[in-house]
C-alpha cells in the first residue's frame, strides 16, 4: 500500500500597496497660531486631523477658510487629498466710555484709575475731598451714594456729581467786665468764637 505524502502549502501574502499620503498646509491672517493633532503636516490618506486656533492677546478667532470652512474651534478635517487651510483672527475692539465728574460746593473729586476714558466694564473708584469748612454730602447723577470712596462700573458713558455743603459752626460771644482797676486779655483775641473754642483769660491789675 502506497501512502502518498501530503505536500505543505505555504500561503504567500499579497504585496501591500504603498500608502498614499497628503499634505496639510496652514496659514494665518491676523495674530494667532494653529496647532495640528496629530502634528506633522503630512498624513496617511483618510487621517482625521484636528486643528486648533489660538489667538494672541487682543485678538479673537474668526473662522477657517480654504479647504475647511467653519467657525468651530477646534475643527476637524479628513485628509482625502492635499489641503490648505487658513485661520483668520480679528483684533478685539473694546468699547470705551467717558466718565465726567462735577462738584457742587467747595471740594474736588478724584478718579482711580485716572484719565476719564475707560474700557468697558472698568471699575473706577471715586473719592470726594472737601475743602476746609465743607463736608461731603453725597454722589448724584449716574452714581447715587453717600459712600466715600465709592465705585462705579463703566458700562456706558457716566456723569457723576459730588456735592459738598458748608459746615455751619455755632459762634458765641465772650464778654469781660472789670471791678476795680485792671485789664483782661483774651487769647485768642476777638471776643467772638466758634463753638468749643478754648479761650485763655489773663487778668492784669494796675499798680496798687
Amino acid at each position: 500500500m502506497w501512502i502518498g505524502q501530503l505536500s505543505q502549502l505555504h500561503c504567500v501574502p499579497a504585496a501591500v500597496a504603498g500608502t498614499t499620503q497628503f499634505t496639510l498646509a496652514t496659514n494665518t491672517v491676523g495674530n494667532g497660531s494653529v496647532q495640528l493633532s496629530p502634528s506633522g503636516g503630512v498624513y496617511d490618506e483618510n487621517t482625521v486631523v484636528q486643528l486648533t486656533a489660538t489667538p494672541q492677546p487682543g485678538w479673537e478667532f474668526a473662522g477657517w477658510s480654504g479647504d475647511l470652512v467653519s467657525t468651530d474651534n477646534p475643527a476637524s478635517i479628513t485628509m482625502d487629498g492635499n489641503k490648505n487651510v487658513t485661520a483668520t483672527f480679528t483684533e478685539v475692539t473694546v468699547p470705551q466710555f467717558t466718565l465726567a465728574t462735577n462738584t457742587v460746593g467747595s471740594g474736588s473729586a478724584q478718579a482711580n484709575p485716572a484719565g476719564g476714558i475707560y474700557n468697558e466694564n472698568t471699575v473706577v473708584e471715586l473719592t470726594a475731598t472737601p475743602n476746609p469748612g465743607w463736608a461731603f454730602s453725597g454722589w448724584s447723577g449716574d452714581l447715587v451714594s453717600t459712600d466715600n470712596p465709592a465705585s462705579i462700573t463703566m458700562d456706558g458713558n457716566k456723569n457723576v456729581t459730588a456735592t459738598f455743603t458748608e459746615i455751619v459752626v455755632p459762634q458765641y460771644t465772650l464778654t469781660t467786665n472789670l471791678v476795680g482797676n485792671g485789664s483782661v486779655q483774651l487769647s485768642p483775641s476777638g471776643g467772638v468764637y466758634n463753638e468749643n473754642t478754648i479761650v485763655q483769660l489773663t487778668a492784669t491789675p494796675q499798680p496798687g
